[in-house]
């Protein structure tokens, strides 16, 4: 039984991901900032404790992630970067942009993602077929970019590209496979009631695409399915 890690597991995406992995027999970590209010991710590690954990985590601090870490002593097969922050409206100008807005999208979207993966990779590297998965999006792709909206959630989501793709080079002699993946426009508190899909249809897809992710993908931008070739850096 393979184990993930995931961050952001208290609503949303996080949350819908963790209940379908259970669902497919995988034992998860649910990283959590605020536990006290993870209230339904609680419930499900109550039910289904032998395979669900909360975990607190705040991957904006560093203590928080290293002290997360340190509180695991199990191997880690699969993370999840999946917490993720989009403080602005969307419809910014440079100026009048809040540079805070920049400030708190790196501090979680790329540094958070780095914090959790140094923290994490000597768990990681006890697997028999590690895998990373970042959260990225289609406003992080610089080859399509065709507006200026979200300057700073789409600022931050092409950085984690760039560390996604970076990281490949460095961990791939390891046998560590890491990828940025869209979960799709999805109805979640960021996405809004007029996206395309929801929560579990994007968590449904990309639990296919953890059990199918290889070397063969290292470095790769896929869609929720794990298919490269839909999105471009």
């Amino acid at each position: 039984m393979e184990s993930v890690l995931i961050t952001g597991a208290n609503r949303g995406i996080g949350y819908a991901l963790t209940k379908a992995l259970v669902a497919s027999n995988f034992r998860v970590l649910a990283g959590c900032r605020n536990i006290e209010n993870a209230v339904h991710v609680g419930k499900l590690a109550i039910s289904q404790r032998d395979l669900v954990r909360v975990l607190p985590i705040d991957v904006s601090s560093d203590e928080s992630v290293a002290a997360a870490a340190d509180a695991v002593s199990d191997r880690i097969d699969v993370i999840v970067n999946n917490a993720g922050v989009m403080p602005e409206r969307g419809d910014e100008k440079i100026a009048n942009i809040d540079f805070n807005h920049f400030r708190s999208v790196f501090e979680v979207n790329v540094l958070g993602c780095a914090r959790v993966i140094r923290s994490f990779l000597p768990h990681l590297r006890r697997s028999n077929r590690p895998r990373i998965l970042n959260l990225s999006s289609g406003l992080g792709s610089i080859a399509e970019r065709d507006s200026s909206s979200y300057y700073a959630y789409a600022v931050s989501k092409a950085a984690l590209n760039m560390l996604t793709r970076s990281l490949a080079f460095e961990l791939a002699p390891e046998g560590i496979t890491i990828v940025a993946i869209s979960p799709g426009w999805v109805k979640t508190d960021m996405g809004g009631e007029d996206a395309d899909i929801s929560p579990e249809e994007s968590a449904e897809a990309m639990v296919e695409a953890i059990q199918q992710i290889g070397p063969n993908l290292n470095g790769q931008f896929l869609d929720r399915f794990g298919r490269a070739g839909k999105y471009v850096w």
